[in-house]
């Protein structure tokens, strides 16, 4: 079995900082920065890059909290509607997928041009305006998913040192169960903060959903970057991305602990998120299909979204070189 570990909390002075939001933040800053290398070294407008990032993640986040008020804790939500907007109390991946998609589709039509200041309290929201051409979403979407499962590994192991995603209980011995329960044994590893880094041995194996996740992830993101250097469609890391974790998580979902208050919802059978891998499979089909034509159609996307230039930038790859 593997062990279940123990992260503290790392405390600075008065400022308590937790090891899952340190994993989010870390994988939203490397993914920024992984998309925006990619994006110089491809040629690409990088204000642009820059603004269908902020629409994106700030949208995710939104989404993320939002639809898992909704979809997970419709009764809490009916009893404290407004806890829909404290985005502190939770968050669901899927959520998160759509609201990003919502934010990106805003980006498209709309973009910021100013900021207002709101009377009395002198808060500035910005002023927004619709596009006079729409702004093509793939090239960009591309471009961020080729490099978003290594962003999504720091999210999946900040929830598999919080143990926010409990599975069933597993047999003793079997090889993917994490030994929670009271612990038999502890090992530490190193002192952070107030407390210790620890692995610890329990008696009660179960599966830990974020663990399992993180796994596949990795191969996954080991995959794509393999690819890198590597000249593929525009639309390519959309369709295998989609095609790849759909199924994946269809399956892991099963392994969902059922026997407990907080257990996910079901609706025919499945959960939430079994339903959104249904239709991100579609998705992924039909992504497919679009770049197939637009691969034999000789167009391609990136170029709506690239800069002018005499000649190759010094970091970039062989095949742009060559092209």
């Amino acid at each position: 079995m593997i062990p279940y570990i123990h992260v503290p909390d790392l405390k600075i002075g008065p400022l308590t900082l937790h090891p899952f939001g340190l994993l989010v933040a870390t994988g939203v800053i490397l993914g920024t920065y992984l998309a925006t290398r990619r994006a110089r070294q491809r040629g690409l407008d990088l204000d642009k890059l820059n603004s269908f990032i902020t629409w994106m993640l700030l949208c995710g986040f939104l989404g993320g909290h939002m639809l898992d008020q909704v979809f997970y804790h419709w009764p809490e939500f009916v009893k404290r509607p407004w806890s829909i907007f404290l985005l502190y109390e939770g968050l669901s991946s899927f959520g998160g997928f759509i609201g990003a998609f919502i934010g990106i589709v805003l980006w498209k039509h709309y973009e910021a041009v100013a900021w207002k200041e709101i009377p009395v309290i002198g808060f500035m929201i910005p002023k927004y305006r619709k596009r006079e051409l729409p702004m093509p979403i793939l090239p960009f979407a591309d471009l961020i998913l080729s490099v978003f499962p290594v962003a999504w590994v720091f999210g999946r192991s900040g929830c598999s040192v919080v143990h926010d995603h409990p599975g069933m209980k597993a047999d003793p011995g079997a090889l993917l169960a994490v030994a929670f329960g009271r612990p038999e044994r502890i090992q530490k590893i190193l002192s952070i903060g107030t407390g210790d880094l620890e692995l610890r041995w329990g008696n009660a194996p179960q599966y830990d959903l974020g663990l399992l996740e993180l796994m596949f992830t990795v191969i996954l993101a080991t995959m794509l970057a393999l690819t890198w250097r590597k000249k593929l469609a525009t639309g390519s890391y959309v369709c295998a991305t989609a095609l790849a974790y759909a199924p994946v998580r269809f399956a892991m979902d099963f392994l969902r602990v059922r026997d407990v208050d907080q257990a996910d919802p079901r609706f025919g059978g499945l959960t939430p998120a079994q339903w959104m891998c249904v239709a991100l499979f579609l998705f992924g089909i039909y992504m497919v299909v679009q770049v197939r034509k637009l691969k034999a159609s000789g167009r391609d996307p990136m170029d709506l979204v690239s800069l002018p230039r005499a000649g190759p930038l010094p970091d970039e790859p062989a095949y742009r070189q060559s092209a």
